[in-house]
């Protein structure tokens, strides 16, 4: 039936008066045969789609196999043909479909890239593994050329950078190196605009509102603008890599290298008697005498430990370690009061071979009364079986011989303890 014929059916069958009706019932009836009569349109059009398509098919077969002087004298050959045929335009179905798939990715990239201007050669484009965000708009982009670039502006505003460090506090100001001369200045890091031009040999970052530079030898402090700070110049010293505020003091060297703390006004507020001082959490600053003894002080700089200790640790918990001089490690609060007085990371027990023979002609092992203990620096000491402790952890290792006998390696030599840490004989 053709589509003429399925269009004067429908109209015969809209005029007919039972199947018109009255009302509701004749306009639903009339939407029904339209329905109807839309649906064997779409099957016809598709079966002479699909129709189309073998005609094609069969025109590809025969032009292919002309080509190669092939003819179809029986059914055989046909057969083959259509095999043949069928089997070309699946591949060239495949070829079509993944070109159009690729041309419709470079269009849909191309008209992004157009739309939001975010070329690899482009300083827009935002997503690059070598971009780094200095702020909500500001935009570092590390990887060759280097620059820096506002989002919001749409353009560059420094390029020839090498580095760049943003102040802990939230500071405006950024400092960066350039790449060629690796001089070092500020940059506002909410606009991408320089803000003191790279000129200083060395640069520190902006804290509490300062930022120490290294200039002709010597180092200044100097504010936002680039103006000095502080009316004095100090020594710089190589083993301090935080020139920077910190509860409104700063490390420094005196002229015989020793370090104190300055205020802001470029005074010692601690006196520089110290052979290293760094900056912990908690507000604590570390320092070390010249004899490498170890303490605290408060952040206000406030003596807090004494420097007696071979090491010190503030943790990132409640609680400080300390190892004393003979290794025994201590775990103390926040006030300095003791928490635990032997701080020890694992506990031992010791076996000894006996006078004892075995089934199978071997010495028997046994276990030695004491147990040995481990300090976090790797040194062992004596503990009885109840957790108490008996010697320090003074020795290198520690060996049973005889259940309450022990062969103790120090730095002083061996020597031979009992189970109450008495010294049996002379020192090895």
């Amino acid at each position: 039936m053709s589509e003429n014929d399925n269009k004067a059916k429908s109209e015969s069958i809209m005029h007919f008066p039972l199947l018109r009706g009255e009302g509701c019932i004749g306009i639903i009836h009339s939407i029904l045969i339209n329905k109807t009569v839309k649906i064997m349109n779409k099957k016809q059009k598709s079966n002479s789609f699909f129709a189309s398509i073998g005609r094609g098919i069969k025109q590809a077969a025969r032009w292919v196999a002309c080509m190669f002087g092939y003819k179809a004298e029986n059914k055989f050959a046909r057969g083959v043909w259509y095999v043949f045929a069928t089997c070309a335009a699946l591949v060239a179905l495949y070829v079509a479909v993944a070109l159009t798939i690729e041309i419709i990715d470079e269009v849909g990239y191309a008209i992004n890239n157009y739309k939001y201007h975010r070329r690899d050669h482009n300083p827009t484009y935002l997503h690059d593994f070598s971009n780094e965000y200095v702020s909500p708009y500001v935009i570092y982009h590390s990887s060759c050329p280097t620059y820096l670039y506002n989002a919001t502006t749409g353009r560059r505003t420094a390029t020839d950078i090498r580095w760049i460090c943003k102040s802990s506090d939230g500071d405006s100001l950024a400092c960066f190196s350039t790449v060629e001369e690796q001089k070092r200045g500020y940059f506002n890091r909410f606009t991408g605009e320089i803000a003191i031009p790279a000129q200083y040999e060395k640069a520190w970052i902006f804290s509490e509102g300062l930022a120490c530079v290294y200039c002709k030898g010597m180092l200044h402090f100097i504010d936002h603008k680039g103006n000095p700070a502080i009316d004095k110049a100090f020594p710089y010293t190589p083993c301090i890599d935080d020139y920077c505020f910190h509860n409104g003091m700063c490390i420094m060297s005196g002229d015989d290298g020793r370090m104190g703390l300055i205020g802001r006004d470029g005074e010692w507020k601690v006196t520089p008697d110290y052979s290293y001082i760094r900056y912990e959490s908690k507000g604590f600053w570390l320092i070390q005498d010249t004899e490498g003894h170890q303490g605290l002080l408060h952040a206000n700089g406030e003596p807090f430990l004494p420097c007696e200790y071979k090491e010190v640790t503030v943790r990132d918990t409640e609680y400080i370690s300390v190892w004393l001089q003979n290794h025994t490690g201590m775990l103390l609060d926040m006030e300095g009061n003791v928490v635990n007085s032997c701080d020890y990371t694992n506990i031992e027990k010791m076996e000894y071979i006996t006078d004892e023979y075995d089934e199978y002609g071997e010495l028997k092992e046994a276990t030695a009364h004491c147990l040995k203990y481990r300090s976090a620096d790797w040194h062992y000491g004596l503990m009885d079986r109840n957790g108490n402790i008996i010697t320090p952890p003074l020795y290198d290792d520690i060996t049973a011989i005889a259940v309450n006998l022990y062969h103790c390696e120090g730095e002083e030599g061996y020597v031979l303890l009992d189970d109450k840490g008495r010294e049996c004989g002379e020192k090895l």
